[in-house]
């Protein structure tokens, strides 16, 4: 199997676990985990293997992910929490690219990406 289909098929099994947790999530808020999918797409590669570029798509997905969880503090908490779910299931990330999406995308968000977030101090 590929590098690329290594890649694919460890997503997909991290947005079926996100899906799964998004019901429960879903009572809490109007966010679902399901919405950090299109991130997870995008970003797939660039988490795994880095780089010097992070994709467009990447950059615009993480933008709408900001854009859709600004709205409340309970949203921004669950996003982190699905965000940081999905990047613990990665075998290999490098912490270092997935620490620096936000910033490198120009995206301001109310929490860095690490393995340790902090989640929960996002309640209101």
């Amino acid at each position: 199997m590929g590098s690329a289909a290594v890649t694919k098929a460890s997503w997909l099994g991290v947005v079926a676990c996100m899906m799964a947790l998004g019901a429960p999530f879903a009572a809490m808020g109007e966010f679902t985990c399901c919405e950090v999918k299109p991130v997870l797409d995008a970003c797939g590669s660039y988490v795994k293997m880095g780089g010097d570029t992070i994709p467009l798509d990447c950059c615009m997905n993480v933008l709408t992910l900001r854009n859709t969880v600004m709205n409340s503090s309970e949203n921004q908490r669950l996003a982190c929490h699905c965000i940081q779910d999905a990047a613990l299931k990665v075998p290999h990330i490098n912490v270092t690219a997935y620490g620096s999406l936000p910033f490198k995308c120009g995206v301001n968000l109310p929490y860095q990406f690490s393995l340790t977030m902090r989640c929960d101090k996002y309640v209101t």
